[in-house]
C-alpha cells in the first residue's frame, strides 16, 4: 500500500506559470543584455520552451523541467561565455526572491496537505530547483512542517529522471519504493518514479504538460493534488 507521497514542487504544489513565468522573464532580460543584441528576452524564453502565442510550453523543455544549473549552463552557451559571479547572482536572484511571490496550485494549500498527513501519509518534496529555495518556498507557503523530506537538484541524489531522489526519500521515511507515490506535472517526474520502482507514478495537470502528454507516460493523471486522497484511498490500493 502507498504510505508516503513525494511531490514535485513547481507545477505540482505551485502554479507554474503564475509563479515562474515572471521570474523567467526577469532572468531572460538580464541574459539578453549580455547577448550583444542577438537575442531578446522573448527569444530566450522561446529557446527555453515557452510558446508565447499559446501561453504553453514545449513538453519536457529546459525551462519547463530543467534545473537551475542546467538553465544557467544553456544560457552561458547562448551568450558564448561563462557568467561572472555578479551576473550569476543577478540571474539566480530572479529565480529565488526569498519566501515571496509563490502561487499555490490550490488556495489554501495547507488543508489539502494536512488531510494527507491526517490519513497517515508521510510527505516529501523532490524538485529540480535548488534545495535551499525549495525549503524557502515551503516556509513561505506555511507548509514546511508537513514535509519529512525536501531535496533539490543540488542535494546530491541526482537529477530527474534518475531514481535517486525517490530512493533518498524512502530512506528518510524508512519505506521501500513500492510504498511511495511520486506525484508531478512532467514526464521526468513520472519516469523518476517508474525507474525507482515507486508504487505509483501520478501526473497532475497544474503544470507545463497537458493530459495527452502525461497520458503517454502514465495511466494515472489527476486534475490536481486535491484528487490524491480519494485516488489513493480507493480500495487502499497499490498502483503500478
Amino acid at each position: 500500500m502507498i504510505r508516503a507521497i513525494l511531490f514535485d514542487k513547481d507545477g505540482t504544489l505551485l502554479d507554474f506559470d503564475r509563479t515562474w513565468l515572471p521570474r523567467y522573464r526577469a532572468a531572460a532580460s538580464v541574459v539578453s543584455g549580455h547577448c550583444g543584441g542577438r537575442h531578446s528576452a522573448e527569444d530566450i524564453l522561446a529557446l527555453g520552451g515557452y510558446r508565447a502565442q499559446t501561453g504553453g510550453w514545449v513538453p519536457d523543455s529546459l525551462l519547463a523541467a530543467g534545473s537551475n544549473a542546467q538553465i544557467l549552463a544553456a544560457w552561458e552557451e547562448l551568450v558564448g561565455q561563462p557568467f561572472d559571479a555578479a551576473e550569476r547572482a543577478r540571474i539566480t536572484t530572479c529565480f529565488a526572491p526569498g519566501t515571496e511571490g509563490y502561487v499555490p496550485v490550490v488556495e489554501p494549500l495547507r488543508p489539502c496537505l494536512e488531510d494527507l498527513v491526517a490519513r497517515g501519509y508521510r510527505l516529501g518534496i523532490a524538485t529540480m530547483d535548488d534545495e535551499a529555495q525549495a525549503r524557502s518556498t515551503a516556509a513561505g507557503l506555511g507548509v514546511a512542517d508537513l514535509f519529512t523530506f525536501i531535496c533539490g537538484a543540488d542535494s546530491g541524489f541526482g537529477v530527474k529522471p534518475e531514481p535517486g531522489m525517490v530512493h533518498a526519500f524512502g530512506r528518510a521515511v524508512d519505506m521501500p519504493p513500492e510504498a511511495i507515490a511520486m506525484v508531478g506535472d512532467s514526464p521526468r517526474d513520472i519516469h523518476m518514479g517508474q525507474r525507482a520502482g515507486a508504487g505509483a507514478s501520478i501526473g497532475v495537470l497544474t503544470g507545463a504538460h497537458d493530459a495527452a502528454e502525461l497520458g503517454r507516460h502514465t495511466p494515472h493523471v489527476l486534475t490536481d493534488i486535491t484528487r490524491l486522497a480519494d485516488f489513493l484511498g480507493e480500495e487502499g490500493r497499490t498502483i503500478r
